[in-house]
């Protein structure tokens, strides 16, 4: 469905009708496509060569053309990535879904629920400029984009494009149905395939929390599956607050939170994509497991939230005070506040909201704030090589010196310090007899900090005798170490989706932060036993670098499968053979140990 300069427009359209109209056998006469028409001030120019296209695909069927070809302005029919860069006109399928088809396209990109997009084709073929023209792109591409549950509704509402006389509904299929019939079981409710639209009754609320429900279930099984954890920040927040949206809708079919119901749900999951998704098999346990804490802990304050939320929604507008109450002290995300006051017509400041948001983040950051020296607004070309993995001083060649809120900071082309990464803190030294009190990275260059001296101190292109502080780097390498045994020994005592969220080592301290269910104080002995014996047992910890592409998919070696890394890569190792890659505490790090 991408091609990158092998196909363009002629092979991409004659596929999409190969496959909606001959395959899958759906009517022509109810087919509309869509090609891009610039209105007046819009960019580029009328898609001839699509609608010549569509045109003859059309003809050929025995319709007209001119009917079934729609044309479309640059919100619908023109893709942009942004002000500057790639773009190209779209041209779509839609499918007229009303009883009889014969609306004659008027439906077309008016928002019908009788008048359906299932197919995108997006013709890559310019890059807008800086001042508002066109350029052709040496190579053109297709992005294919196809509504896959779409079709599927299609196919299986109308009985095999036999009858349109019911109105399409994705939830009417067997993605969904499977999952109805088990909160049916669990809930003793009824799924009714009604909308909003119709009379607002509690069998409408119930079917819109049947509908809520089973979409979420899926979002949050597949991502667990994945080793995406429910957390405070990030995509792990955006999981937590589906859930406890789920959790708020589970309400209204009954569930009162004395026993969780999203666990119950995952064997069905399972049962319905297992084959094609295995991972949802092997580990269906951990789904079940991190659903049923994630709920447990939001049942204990969600009702006595919607207590508050209920004092609270009196007026008109809800106050943003009570509404980040309901964030900061009962666990309510802001969008599943702002769901209740739209289900009760109330009005809700959330830009209001998100500023206390905002301020409570700013204190709890002040409150752990450290005075650095900003390089934020420097750039350099200058590339700095590092060499303290095996060295404690170098000599090197200063590269730039440059002046900042009363420090000097100086670039070279080596040195052995580590610059604060990972959660572990840069090193300290000197450089020249000078004190450095600390580095900044600078794009690929490090900028060693130094106070109490002037610029003149240091030539350019002079040379530098730069040595790290080993006293106070070693106890950072052992505590660094320490969490790498910390995240094996978790990972063999409480579970494999133990999964580390961050980590602070310091030359007094180690602190790391993991996701999982409450760890009971026989693991926490457990893991210290397995973290001091390998202490006491002085095995030996080595590193080697490796292509990438050569240890990804190796399941013994912790990685973070969020995080973006080079062509090669550094694995430390604890036990086993010197660069061996057979140790029992393997991980990707960039640290030093």
């Amino acid at each position: 469905n991408w091609s990158f300069g092998d196909y363009f427009k002629p092979e991409a359209i004659a596929w999409a009708w190969e496959l909606v109209v001959e395959r899958w056998g759906l009517p022509a006469n109810r087919l509309y496509a869509t090609v891009y028409a610039p209105s007046e001030g819009d960019p580029s120019e009328f898609d001839q060569e699509a609608w010549d296209l569509w045109a003859a695909l059309f003809e050929k069927a025995g319709l007209d053309p001119k009917v079934h070809i729609v044309n479309g302005n640059v919100k619908d029919n023109f893709w942009m990535m942004g002000e500057t860069g790639p773009c190209g006109p779209c041209s779509e399928l839609h499918v007229d879904m009303t009883p009889n088809g014969d609306t004659g396209g008027k439906l077309v990109n008016m928002d019908s629920d009788l008048c359906i997009e299932i197919w995108n084709l997006v013709f890559i073929q310019y890059n807008a400029e800086a001042d508002g023209t066109f350029r052709d792109l040496p190579a053109k591409h297709v992005d294919t984009g196809m509504g896959f549950e779409r079709v599927c509704s299609l196919i299986q509402n109308t009985n095999g494009f036999t009858d349109f006389s019911e109105k399409p509904t994705n939830y009417a299929t067997d993605v969904f149905q499977p999952i109805f019939r088990k909160l049916e079981e669990l809930s003793g409710k009824k799924y009714h395939d009604i909308y909003p639209g119709d009379e607002k009754s509690d069998t409408l609320e119930q079917a819109i929390a049947f509908r809520v429900i089973a979409d979420h279930i899926r979002t949050l099984s597949f991502s667990i599956a994945d080793s995406i954890m429910p957390g405070n920040t990030g995509r792990n927040y955006v999981l937590r607050r589906i859930l406890r949206r789920a959790v708020k809708y589970g309400r209204a079919l009954g569930f009162t939170g004395d026993k969780p119901f999203l666990p119950e749900l995952v064997d069905t999951l399972v049962a319905e994509f297992g084959k094609v998704f295995p991972e949802l098999s092997t580990r269906a346990g951990v789904v079940k497991e991190t659903l049923a804490t994630e709920e447990n802990s939001f049942n204990k304050t969600l009702d006595r939230g919607m207590e508050k939320f209920e004092k609270s929604a009196q007026g008109k507008l809800f106050p943003s005070e009570d509404a980040f109450q309901l964030y900061d002290t009962f666990g309510f995300p802001l969008d599943l506040t702002a769901l209740l006051c739209r289900e009760r017509g109330l009005e809700l400041d959330e830009k209001a909201v998100e500023i206390l948001m905002e301020k409570a983040r700013e204190l709890s950051r002040g409150a752990q704030k450290k005075t650095i020296v900003r390089a934020l607004d420097l750039s350099t070309d200058a590339v700095t090589e590092f060499v303290g993995f095996d060295e404690d001083r170098c000599d090197a060649t200063i590269l730039e010196v440059h002046e900042q809120e009363g420090s000097l900071l100086v670039i070279t082309d080596k040195t052995v310090f580590f610059t604060e990464m990972g959660g572990q803190e840069g090193d300290t030294g000197t450089l020249n007899g000078h004190p450095v009190s600390g580095t900044q990275k600078i794009g690929a260059a490090t900028a060693h900090i130094i106070s109490g001296v002037q610029s003149s101190t240091f030539d350019i292109q002079n040379s530098a005798f730069i040595e790290l502080d080993r006293a106070r780097r070693a106890p950072i390498e052992a505590h660094h170490t320490a969490t790498h045994l910390l995240h094996w020994a978790l990972h063999k005592v409480v579970s494999q989706d133990a999964a580390q969220q961050g980590s602070s080592v310091s030359p007094d301290r180690l602190r790391f932060d993991f996701n999982s269910k409450a760890v009971t104080p026989e693991q926490i002995t457990a893991i210290e036993e397995k973290v001091n014996a390998s202490i006491a047992a002085g095995d030996l910890v080595s590193w080697i670098e490796v292509p990438h592409t050569e240890v990804k998919d190796n399941r013994d070696i912790m990685q973070f499968f969020g995080d973006k890394y080079g062509d090669l890569v550094r694995v430390v190792q604890i036990g086993g053979g010197d660069k061996t890659l057979d140790g029992y505490s393997m991980e990707l790090c960039g640290g030093t140990h």
